[in-house]
């Protein structure tokens, strides 16, 4: 009769024990999914998310494309998982960014495409963002679409559609964000899919080698207008507990053997039970808890992420308002960074931020917080800080940490780093402005030479909104080529005759007149307007020296400035030899300046540039020589034409014999180099004269002409056809 009890009870208790088994096997599938499904979820939000920064700067200027390639670089790295960007006005891909990305889908019509026109007409239907997804993508690899239409307003102010915004994301990056590595390694499969929205059929993202079993859970996946669905299961039912079947087994045996012992594991069981059943809620809430850290906090650093930032900078807003409390805001941003991850790579640079978080963690105290928004900007918020002063210090000891040598790789780098400073309540009184005026100030610090710290002030207010107007109105001056060029001739000084002219670029203002370039120049390399300004100027300076070429029949050389964004376009040489097609100007005719310093920035780089120019045709001159390195050995590495004396060395000659010795060994260093040396800036006889003294080739300067629009330098070529050789006797003196 015991027997016969302790099979009863043990089989009771096996069933007890299969049913909490079962349990806990749904709950750990439960957990699986939803945390590979908040990766997924955090992947579709994140590249969504691109399509609408896209979109909102295409609708303020939709033909800006190389503002669309910039804003595609600051977002490609801040929204990981994204491969590429594309543009698809009236519905046909025509822009792919970065341009070094697949060119597979350019021309790709989206509304015509039986394989896409059912869903892009239904984006543009709803108004609404939407993926899709192909089977394969034009890149030739599978993936996903999400697709935002863009409407502009017509003359009439009614919104009509222009295209597409497209982020395009591997489903390769799919598996490796949402660790679907680990599944495998669990022996867990899983399927992730959607319904279609046309037809609703199950359509299959990605899945598993492993089939899906009976006992399975699902986790939603929120996209715009519906969801997706990750679906996990043990590869076999019982794939995670086939070792606990035998002690089942072995818990009846010794349940029927002993009834005693049977009855006491029955009436241990609700003890064993809760204990589980509080295991269990430990974990969900670890679980829960491992979640909200990977939403508010950087997973690179583990410092706190914009979410957490402007959370904490409300909070500490309301925190002052009811104590009468001051705090500061410090945002830093590290100079020059880029220069680490091109030079050692990405992994090194990220290596670098994590050393930085190390560093500024020192330097703060345990109730300030430090917040990382993305690349290389940091935001520390200190709270109950007495005055500036203390905020003052605070910084000192930021920029001492981080211009320390830092060992990466096995080499010693060095680093420094830019602050702006804004103090609560006194600059500003809410999160947005404190966060902007803050931005305001470091930008400060870098105009004024990096590795600095800057007050925000309404000074600083003030010249910022001058320079968003102004930067505003070069983007108006771009579209309506409200730019002119002034030619300024170079004379052969031995023989007096002209042998070219520089293009110099000048902006006439419809409110302010010509405004100076030292204003403007600078303030667009800032804005990368220089790159579309800088293109124009050279397609212009081309079409114009190839007209009073042909019409005066000489043979005249155009030297146009390159900046230093320009120097580093990837499209530099196709812009090049366009502007030689489309002029029709000889390539031997076109001579591009560029300066020391943009040739050893990444002199490697720099050098296959300009052999690339070279082959071309064109000559390449090195403009303001010896304000840089002025060295033989770095001049004999790259293919230079010519060099220019800068003016600051011609002005005082023959007077201050330093300057005049400078001109000297110029005019030496590229006489032994075989390279031709112009003079800028001849405004006197006696510059002349010294010039011509010690061998200097050519000659620019108020002397001999001063910048002029197109008609009046030609006229001024007539003029000195006219003259003959008594300007060139003028001259030669």
């Amino acid at each position: 009769m015991v027997f016969v009890l302790g099979i009863c009870i043990g089989g009771a208790a096996a069933g007890l024990l299969e049913r909490a088994r079962a349990s806990e096997r749904q709950q750990k599938l439960t957990e699986a999914a939803a945390a590979h499904g908040a990766l997924v979820q955090q992947l579709v939000d994140r590249s969504l998310s691109a399509t609408y920064a896209m979109a909102a700067v295409l609708q303020q200027n939709p033909t800006d494309l190389a503002s669309l390639e910039r804003l595609s670089r600051k977002l490609l790295p801040l929204y990981t998982g994204v491969d590429n960007l594309q543009l698809a006005p009236g519905g046909v891909v025509r822009h792919v960014f970065p341009a070094t990305a697949n060119q597979g889908p350019i021309g790709h019509d989206l509304l015509l495409d039986p394989l896409s026109r059912d869903e892009a007409r239904l984006t543009v239907e709803t108004r609404d963002l939407h993926i899709a997804i192909p089977t394969k993508l034009r890149q030739g690899k599978p993936g996903f679409v999400g697709r935002y239409p863009v409407f502009m307003a017509d003359s009439q102010g009614t919104p009509r559609f222009w295209g597409f915004v497209s982020a395009v994301v591997l489903l390769d990056t799919i598996v490796a964000f949402g660790q679907f590595d680990r599944l495998d390694q669990r022996e867990l499969a899983y399927q992730l899919w959607r319904s279609n929205p046309i037809t609703g059929q199950p359509e299959t993202l990605v899945r598993s080698a492993a089939p899906l079993t009976e006992v399975m859970v699902s986790t939603s996946i929120g996209v715009p207008r519906g969801s997706w669905q990750l679906t996990v299961s043990p590869v076999t039912p019982d794939s995670f507990f086939n070792s606990t079947h035998l002690a089942e087994l072995l818990i009846v045996a010794l349940i029927a053997a002993a009834a005693a012992a049977v009855t006491r594991s029955m009436l241990m069981r609700p003890v064993e039970l809760a204990q589980m059943v509080r295991r269990r809620t430990r974990s969900l809430r670890n679980a829960n808890a491992h979640l909200r850290q990977k939403a508010t906090h950087d997973s690179l650093t583990g410092l706190g992420n914009r979410a957490l930032l402007e959370h904490d900078l409300n909070q500490a807003i309301e925190d002052a308002q009811r104590n009468m409390g001051k705090f500061a805001v410090l945002l830093l941003d590290l100079d020059d960074f880029k220069s680490i991850n091109d030079s050692l790579g990405h992994r090194a640079g990220d290596a670098m931020l994590k050393v930085v978080a190390g560093y500024l963690n020192r330097c703060v105290g345990p109730e300030d917080a430090i917040y990382r928004l993305g690349g290389d900007e940091f935001v520390i918020v200190l709270k109950r800080i007495g005055d500036a002063g203390a905020a003052s210090a605070v910084a000192g000891k930021i920029l001492a940490e981080v211009a320390r040598p830092h060992l990466v790789q096995g080499r010693e780098t060095h680093l420094t780093t830019s602050l702006g400073v804004v103090l609560y309540p006194q600059d500003a009184s809410d999160a947005e402005s404190l966060l902007s005026l803050a931005d305001v100030a470091m930008y400060r610090a870098k105009k004024s030479g990096r590795n600095q710290v800057a007050f925000f002030s309404a000074a600083l207010d003030h010249a910022a909104q001058t320079r968003l107007e102004l930067v505003d109105q070069l983007r108006k001056a771009i579209r309506v080529e409200a730019f002119e060029l002034h030619y300024q001739i170079k004379a052969d000084i031995a023989s007096g005759q002209p042998v070219g002219a520089e293009a110099l670029l000048r902006w006439r203002h419809p409110v302010r007149g010509q405004v100076p370039p030292a204003e403007f120049i600078p303030l667009a390399e800032e804005s990368g307007l220089i790159v579309p300004i800088g293109e124009w100027a050279l397609r212009t300076a081309c079409m114009e020296a190839m007209a009073w070429n042909r019409h005066l029949g000489t043979s005249l050389t155009i030297a146009v400035n390159l900046s230093a964004k320009q120097f580093q376009d990837e499209a530099l040489l196709e812009k090049v030899r366009m502007a030689l097609a489309h002029s029709g100007l000889p390539a031997h005719l076109l001579e591009l300046e560029i300066t020391e310093s943009m040739m050893m920035h990444k002199p490697d780089e720099a050098a296959a540039t300009m052999r690339a120019l070279r082959q071309l045709g064109v000559h390449l001159a090195v403009d303001d020589f010896g304000t840089g390195y002025s060295s033989l050995g770095y001049l004999s590495r790259f293919p230079i034409h010519c060099l220019k004396i800068d003016r600051s060395f011609v002005q005082n000659v023959p007077a201050c014999e330093a300057d005049a010795t400078i001109a000297r060994s110029i005019v030496s260093l590229g006489k032994s180099l075989g390279l031709a040396v112009v003079a800028e800036g001849v405004e006197t006889r006696e510059q002349l004269d010294f010039l011509r003294q010690h061998g200097c080739d050519i000659a620019q300067g108020y002397l001999l002409g001063r910048p002029q629009a197109a008609a009046e330098f030609v006229a001024q070529l007539r003029t000195m056809e006219t003259a003959g050789a008594k300007h060139c006797e003028t001259i030669r003196g």
